[in-house]
C-alpha cells in the first residue's frame, strides 16, 4: 500500500502526466476546428468561381493555328444559341492580331480561298465605333462567325542587337542577339456573352508560329542618329513567284506592311506600266546598335498572302568624315571608351588595303577608360565611298563600336603621261623603266605606290636619290586579260608619305 501510494503522489508544483495529456489533445482538437473553419470559409468565397470555371469549361472550344509572318488565317466558328430566347451577342477579343471579318467581300474572298460553303449573311454585324461588334441570335440559331489571325510582329521584342556594354551585364549568352524569337506560342481568347452577361460559349486559340520564307536581305549601313530614307525597285510584277496571273503590263495594287510599327514604308507608283518602289523611312540608332525589320509586300486589297518577303537590316555607325588625296597617307584619330569591365578587342576593316589601324592586333581596352585608336587612311583612287571600320571583342565575338568613313578623296595633280601597247595575255608581262629627277639639293627618300597592284608591280618600292639627281624606276605590267584600255597611276611620296609627283600610264591591250 505504501508502494501505491508513493506511485499516486502529485510531483510537487506540476501536473500528473494523464492530465498534461489530455491537455494536449484538446489543444489538437481545437487546432483542427480552427483549420475546418478556415477551409470552410475558403470554400464559400471559391464556390462561386469554381462553379463558374467548370460551367464555362462546358462551353468552351479550343483551337490550334499553325501562322507564318504576315500571312492571314482564315477560319470560321459556329456559334449557337441554346437557348429558347433571343439574344444580341458581343463578340470580345483580348488579342489585337485575331478580329472579326465585318465586311462581307473580305469574307467571300476568304470563303472562296479556303473552298467553304457555308452560309455568308451580309450586314450581320452591328458596329459601335471602337466598341466590341454585336450579333443578334434567334432562338436555338447557329451561325458561322468569321475570323482572321494575322500578326506582322516577330515576336519577343527583341530585333535591336544591343551594344557590347549591354551585353556583357546580362551575361556571355548575350552575345547572339540574332537567336530566333519566332517560336514561342501565342495565346488569344474570344468571349460570346449575351446582353445579360451571360457567357454563351468562349473560344481559346493557340498559336504556333512558323518560320516563314525571305525572299531578299537588305543590309544597310548609315550613320547614327538619322533617318534612313530609301527606295527599292520591285522587279517585274509578273516574275514574283506567287503573283496573281493577269497579263504583264497589267497594273496589280500593291499594299505593303512592316513587322516594325516605328518604321515608315508605302509602296509607290511612277505612273502606268512604269516600274515600282518600296519607300522606307527608319530612324537609326546609337552605334553600333542593329535594328532587324520585315517588309512585306502583297497583292491583293485585303493583304491575305504575302508575294515577296524582304528582311532589312540597318546598321547604326558612327560618321566620320576624311578628306584626303589619292595615293597620300591621311592620319586621324577616334576615341574609344571602355565599357564595365576589361576587353580584348581588334579593330577591322572593310577596305584593309587602303586603311591600317595602331595597334594593328589584338589590345587591352580598360573598363571605363579613354584611349586613342590611330587610323592610316591611303586610298587608292579618287571619288567619294565609304569604309566600315568595326572594334571587336575578340573572346566574347561582340561588336564594341562601329565607325562609317566617309572618304571625300581628290587626285592629285598628273605631272606625267605615258602610254604603252600590250598584246593580251603576252608571257609574263612587260618590263619598263621611267625616270625621276629629285628637285630637292638635299638627299630624298621616296616611296612608290599605284592605284592598280594587280597591273603594276615595281622593281623597288622604296628609292633614295641624292639632290638634283636622276632615278630609273623599273616597271612590270601585269599581261591583260582582255582586249581594252586601263589608266595606272604611280604615285611618288616622301618620307612623310606626302605625294610629290604622280604619273598617269595608258596602257592598251591588244
Amino acid at each position: 500500500m505504501s508502494w501505491s501510494g508513493a506511485a499516486h503522489r502529485p510531483r510537487p508544483g506540476g501536473h500528473t502526466p494523464g492530465l498534461s495529456s489530455q491537455l494536449a489533445r484538446q489543444s489538437v482538437r481545437a487546432q483542427h476546428s480552427r483549420d475546418l473553419q478556415v477551409i470552410d470559409a475558403y470554400r464559400e468565397r471559391t464556390k462561386a468561381e469554381s462553379i463558374a470555371s467548370v460551367l464555362s469549361l462546358a462551353v468552351t472550344t479550343q483551337h490550334t493555328l499553325y501562322a507564318t509572318l504576315g500571312t492571314a488565317e482564315f477560319f470560321e466558328f459556329a456559334l449557337k444559341n441554346p437557348h429558347n430566347i433571343q439574344h444580341t451577342v458581343t463578340i470580345e477579343i483580348d488579342n489585337p492580331e485575331l478580329s472579326v471579318i465585318l465586311d462581307s467581300q473580305e469574307w467571300r474572298y476568304f470563303k472562296d480561298a479556303a473552298g467553304l460553303h457555308t452560309p455568308l449573311e451580309e450586314d450581320m454585324f452591328h458596329l459601335r465605333g471602337s466598341l466590341a461588334p454585336q450579333l443578334y441570335l434567334r432562338p436555338r440559331e447557329t451561325t458561322h462567325i468569321p475570323f482572321k489571325y494575322q500578326s506582322f510582329s516577330m515576336g519577343r521584342p527583341a530585333p535591336v542587337q544591343a551594344s557590347a556594354e549591354l551585353s556583357s551585364e546580362r551575361g556571355t549568352d548575350a552575345g547572339s542577339p540574332w537567336k530566333s524569337s519566332a517560336t514561342f506560342t501565342k495565346h488569344a481568347k474570344v468571349l460570346f456573352r449575351a446582353s445579360s452577361g451571360k457567357l454563351l460559349a468562349m473560344l481559346q486559340l493557340t498559336v504556333e508560329p512558323q518560320p516563314h520564307v525571305v525572299d531578299q536581305i537588305f543590309r544597310f549601313y548609315h550613320p547614327e542618329l538619322t533617318f534612313l530614307k530609301k527606295a527599292i525597285r520591285l522587279p517585274p510584277w509578273h516574275t514574283l513567284p506567287g503573283a496573281p496571273v493577269g497579263m504583264p503590263g497589267e497594273d496589280l495594287p500593291i499594299h505593303v506592311r512592316c513587322s516594325d510599327p516605328n518604321v515608315l514604308c508605302e509602296a509607290q507608283s511612277v505612273g502606268p506600266g512604269e516600274p515600282r518602289d518600296v519607300f522606307l523611312k527608319v530612324a537609326s540608332g546609337p552605334s553600333p546598335e542593329t535594328k532587324d525589320f520585315f517588309v512585306i509586300i502583297y497583292a491583293d486589297r485585303w493583304l491575305a498572302v504575302p508575294v515577296q518577303t524582304w528582311q532589312v537590316c540597318l546598321h547604326s555607325l558612327q560618321r566620320v568624315d576624311v578628306s584626303c588625296v589619292a595615293g597620300q597617307l591621311s592620319r586621324l584619330s577616334l576615341v574609344l571608351r571602355g565599357t564595365q569591365r576589361v576587353r580584348k578587342v581588334r579593330a577591322f576593316a572593310s577596305h584593309p588595303q587602303e586603311l591600317q589601324t595602331d595597334p594593328a592586333g589584338v589590345f587591352v581596352l580598360p573598363p571605363h577608360g579613354v584611349q586613342d585608336l590611330h587610323v592610316a587612311v591611303r586610298p587608292r583612287r579618287a571619288g567619294s565611298r565609304f569604309i566600315h571600320l568595326n572594334l571587336v571583342d575578340v573572346d566574347y565575338h561582340q561588336l564594341v563600336a562601329s565607325w562609317l568613313l566617309c572618304l571625300s578623296c581628290h587626285q592629285p595633280l598628273i605631272s606625267k603621261a605615258f602610254e604603252i601597247t600590250m598584246a593580251v595575255g603576252e608571257g609574263k608581262g612587260v618590263n619598263k623603266r621611267i625616270t625621276y629627277t629629285n628637285p630637292y639639293p638635299t638627299r630624298r627618300t621616296y616611296h612608290l605606290y599605284s592605284d592598280h597592284p594587280d597591273l603594276l608591280q615595281f622593281k623597288e618600292d622604296t628609292f633614295q636619290v641624292g639632290g638634283g639627281e636622276t632615278y630609273t624606276i623599273g616597271l612590270r605590267f601585269v599581261p591583260g586579260r582582255r582586249v581594252g584600255q586601263e589608266e595606272i597611276l604611280i604615285y611618288i611620296n616622301d618620307h612623310e608619305d606626302k605625294n610629290e609627283e604622280a604619273f598617269c600610264v595608258k596602257v592598251i591591250y591588244q
